[in-house]
């Protein structure tokens, strides 16, 4: 029936990470908790310079967890086999997460820094660093530009959104009729954060690439490479949130038509 926990089903949707890939994925939350940390205190106190090796480290650092998460939600154990569907299952429940503190973290405080005029010229950032070391490749990111604090406008509201549809996703004690909501409202968000990286993209190429900095270290590595994934990878979720839609409505519905099937014999047979 409906309001029957998902659970209740062998296929477990809330639940689908195997040890070998929760390693992986908590691993990855520690490395960009850390680096994001580490750069922000240590320019802050003094003890790192904003020099460009620090830069160069920093993002490789923060741009590997982007590429190898969607990654390891294919990798299977020795003598697992799972079904896209189950693939996909993961793949939602780890890119949620992944981009709603993507816009939570650092979009969020770039749109408040928008605000209050926070983002001066500078060549000390200090607690800064963060966000100065990406407006040297994209100098949109800097002052108080009216575009991108629109697009974050959009963005941000959006992660808070899917951070608490994560929430009810992940537990097992989800209605399969809740589960659904939340994966309609998941899907909306995903799309929404997809139009307006596109729009990110696209602007950017119109005008030539005028607002890019730092040479083709700035263009290809922090333009493309750390923002792709951004691009890449939201259709599949995309997908994979309609399969599961698909899987759960159907099945739903076969159990509604069972137990309303049940309930019509026994009142045919109580008449009779």
């Amino acid at each position: 029936m409906i309001g029957q926990p998902v659970d209740s089903h062998p296929l477990n949707l809330a639940r689908p990470f195997a040890p070998h890939r929760l390693k992986v994925y908590l691993g990855g939350l520690m490395v960009l908790t850390l680096f994001t940390l580490i750069p922000t205190i240590g320019c802050e106190v003094g003890f790192i310079k904003p020099t460009f090796t620090v830069d160069v480290i920093g993002n490789i650092v923060l741009a590997f967890p982007s590429w190898l998460v969607p990654l390891v939600v294919l990798w299977d154990a020795p003598g697992e086999s799972r079904t896209p569907l189950q693939k996909g299952a993961e793949l939602i429940l780890v890119w949620l997460p992944f981009t709603a503190f993507s816009q939570l973290v650092y979009e969020l405080t770039f749109l408040i820094g928008n605000i209050f005029g926070t983002w001066t010229d500078t060549s000390d950032p200090g607690w800064k660093w963060l966000w100065w070391q990406f407006s040297l490749a994209d100098t949109r990111w800097w002052g108080n530009n009216a575009y991108m604090f629109a697009l974050e406008l959009v963005a941000v509201p959006v992660g808070a959104m899917l951070l608490l549809i994560w929430i009810r996703l992940l537990r097992t004690t989800t209605s399969t009729e809740a589960r659904i909501r939340g994966l309609w409202f998941a899907y909306s968000g995903i799309a929404i954060l997809l139009a307006t990286t596109s729009i990110y993209f696209v602007s950017e190429v119109r005008t030539g690439f005028a607002d890019i900095g730092q040479g083709w270290y700035g263009l290809a590595f922090k333009f493309i490479f750390i923002n792709l994934p951004f691009l890449a990878v939201p259709p599949f979720v995309l997908y994979a949130i309609y399969g599961q839609v698909d899987f759960l409505t159907r099945r739903a519905g076969v159990r509604e038509h069972i137990q309303t099937a049940v309930a019509s014999a026994d009142r045919a047979q109580d008449a009779g």
